[in-house]
């Protein structure tokens, strides 16, 4: 409930290009949800921890990512966040072998993406100061393509509430990183930072709730 106040500033700083303000928020918004939280969160447990602290370090490299120094910073943050969560994903699925049509869809899927991603990548190439930002924007963004794919294989091999939080988050991130080239690249539209920062908060509160949510299987009817 105390993060929509900081929901309304983070949109109020996006309309009106208040950018450090933008970027503040962004790192103010894990507090009220770790106060809302702090009962179920399992603190003991190295992936809960490495994840929100890796990202509270990359909201806030991002206030100042002007510098190229301390946004280098605060993707490898991102990137390194992402590890943990995948890692706490696969403690809770075991990988079963579906059917020929099954893996037939898997795969075009991924290949799909894999297209976009490289697409993607080629059309940033030309936006990018060098090699050493290309290069991290890569890593950057097969870390995204890897925590879709175990998303993807969490939700087809465990129907539960905990997989539907991940790959909604998951989703939300991709999207989001997306749109946030766009806007910064390309048409720094308005409604499409308002967008960003609604996915990009979802993505934190769904995080919060990936976290504190069992692994228990539900029937489908209850997933939809």
């Amino acid at each position: 409930m105390f993060s929509v106040p900081v929901l309304f500033i983070n949109l109020y700083a996006q309309a009106y290009n208040l950018g450090w303000l933008a970027s503040f928020t962004n790192l103010i918004i894990y507090l009220p949800l770790i106060l809302g939280f702090c009962r179920k969160l399992e603190l003991k447990n190295l992936n809960v921890l490495a994840f929100f602290c890796l990202s509270a370090i990359a909201a806030f490299f991002s206030i100042f990512q002007e510098q190229s120094i301390f946004w280098f910073a605060a993707i490898f943050s991102k990137i390194l966040s992402y590890v943990f969560i995948a890692r706490e994903a696969f403690k809770h699925f075991k990988v079963e072998i579906g059917s020929k049509y099954m893996l037939m869809i898997f795969f075009v899927l991924i290949g799909v993406n894999v297209y976009f991603v490289l697409e993607h990548l080629n059309e940033l190439q030309s936006y990018l100061g060098g090699i050493s930002e290309f290069t991290l924007y890569t890593m950057y963004y097969l870390s995204l393509f890897g925590i879709s794919l175990v998303a993807l294989l969490y939700y087809m091999n465990s129907y539960s509430r905990k997989s539907v939080y991940f790959i909604s988050l998951v989703m939300a991130l991709v999207i989001s990183d997306i749109l946030g080239d766009m806007a910064f690249f390309y048409l720094p539209d308005t409604s499409v930072l308002f967008l960003i920062s609604l996915l990009h908060f979802a993505a934190i509160f769904l995080a919060f709730q990936f976290f504190v949510t069992e692994e228990k299987k539900l029937r489908l009817m209850n997933l939809l």
